[in-house]
């Protein structure tokens, strides 16, 4: 079944730290009532999402809230199955004397090295169903790599779940799907302009005019230098 990840919206209305505070918690708000009404693998695309926000924060405004903002991050984290992050957080924490000190910090050390070799096999996983798909496109091969997929959804980080989707409706001329997927991707990592020129791209095969919002869009978060190319 096909699940619109497009009531997510990746980006605030300015680069600014009220309007990213704001962006952050509404994607939270919009992950825990996906959570309750069960669509998993949204409710953790939208923590991912304010993940990224949060740690945009921690680098914009440093030494502001931070015991307050790492504690947030990681518990985000957590929600998002993404321990890669939790673990680059900690080499935040680590790079802080005082953050360092605190007491819920070898609590969260813990729990990543505990969590983190489960995310990396899991990806590995996905990786070597997605290369025998490659190697040998067949239904079974499509359906091993949908099924590893569908589980690892409810369970891990949505980034390698919805990179491997993406590419493989995509491959299957199923675009609508893969559109979904690269949404997806766009609300995880925001700021990284390859996830945006693939959506664009992706998009004006099917509707330029929505390309083109995705363009304008990103011009207007980014400034007149952003340029995507179709």
């Amino acid at each position: 079944m096909s699940v619109d990840f497009q009531r997510l919206d990746p980006w605030p209305g300015k680069l600014e730290v009220p309007e990213v505070q704001q962006h952050k918690g509404a994607l939270i708000r919009k992950a825990q009532a996906a959570r309750t009404a069960g669509y998993e693998a949204v409710a953790r695309t939208g923590f991912r999402g304010a993940l990224y926000w949060e740690r945009w924060l921690l680098t914009k405004e440093p030494g502001q809230s931070e015991e307050a903002r790492v504690v947030s991050a990681l518990e985000l984290s957590r929600e998002a199955g993404d321990w890669k992050e939790g673990d680059l957080v900690l080499v935040h924490v680590d790079r802080s004397p005082v953050l360092q000190r605190l007491p819920f910090v070898e609590h969260w050390r813990a729990l990543v090295a505990e969590n983190l070799p489960e995310q990396v096999a899991h990806e590995q996983e996905l990786e070597t169903a997605f290369q025998e798909f490659k190697r040998q496109p067949s239904e079974e091969t499509v359906l091993k790599v949908r099924e590893t997929a569908d589980r690892i959804a409810e369970i891990g980080s949505p980034i390698a779940v919805h990179t491997i989707l993406a590419r493989v409706d995509a491959e299957l001329g199923a675009l609508e799907d893969a559109e979904e997927h690269l949404t997806a991707l766009l609300v995880c990592r925001p700021l990284w302009v390859p996830y945006a020129v693939q959506l664009a791209e992706h998009q004006s095969r099917r509707d330029i005019k929505r390309a083109f919002a995705t363009i304008e869009a990103g011009r207007h978060l980014f400034g007149p230098n952003f340029w995507l190319p179709l």
